[in-house]
């Protein structure tokens, strides 16, 4: 029988950071079925306390069904903003569910929550800040066409899509910028898509080497810590 013991052992097994490996960990909770601690996982998310939700959250968002789907669903809708923070950065494998995506839409919209966490919800959307591998969904790239209609989603909407993979919904979308009014907005559209993609320097903290070759040759595309580096694999005869 699982334990809110258990689920915070996995919790730091999954933790980048962690001694313990995730099979070492199921060892040490009498090795569950998947099936089993997704059911467990899920009962903390009625708990009264937040950080039990926060606990339940953090392991659903490694499993992925439709089980773990309306555990997270249930902390995007969780009136503790801590909650919805973590349940933002749970959606990973479940941005091709529309209910997932259009919470998180009603969450970038929502003028009287905090900014930050709005802001969080929009670089789910727009890619979790470049970690999506693939295309967008089309949940995805829907709610993205429909943001893009405002004026104030629109920078942080084509800077995700620069940190993207060049699939078939990314290219749509960047194609619609590279056609806007707005200088800086058709600039690193055309930019994406003629064979670069904005990185950040974190992505390369285990060589400190590459980060300053990137430091000494790459534009910056944004602040400090972004820069334009060339697509891995693109020629001149790539299409775009």
């Amino acid at each position: 029988m699982l334990c809110i013991g258990d689920l915070k052992t996995l919790r730091e097994a999954y933790s980048a950071t962690s001694d313990v490996t995730r099979d070492e960990a199921m060892r040490q909770i009498g090795a569950p079925s998947e099936a089993e601690i997704i059911a467990f996982a899920l009962q903390p998310m009625s708990s009264a306390h937040r950080n039990t939700r926060v606990l339940a959250l953090r392991v659903l968002a490694r499993h992925s069904g439709d089980d773990p789907m309306r555990g997270v669903l249930a902390g995007l809708r969780d009136d503790k903003r801590r909650v919805r923070a973590v349940a933002i950065q749970a959606c990973g494998s479940f941005l091709h569910d529309d209910a997932i995506v259009a919470r998180l839409e009603a969450i970038v919209r929502a003028a009287k929550t905090k900014r930050k966490l709005r802001r969080r919800a929009l670089s789910m959307l727009a890619g979790d800040e470049g970690r999506l591998r693939g295309d967008l969904t089309p949940a995805q790239a829907s709610a993205l066409r429909r943001l893009m209609q405002a004026p104030e989603f629109r920078f942080d909407i084509v800077f995700g899509l620069a940190r993207l993979d060049l699939g078939a919904r990314v290219k749509s979308l960047l194609l619609e910028f590279a056609a806007a009014e707005d200088d800086s907005e058709r600039a690193m559209a055309a930019r994406a898509l003629a064979g670069e993609r904005v990185i950040h320097l974190d992505a390369y903290a285990a060589d400190e080497a590459e980060q300053r070759r990137v430091m000494a040759n790459c534009d910056v595309a944004h602040g400090r810590m972004y820069y334009w580096r060339r697509r891995a694999g693109w020629t001149a005869e790539t299409p775009a």
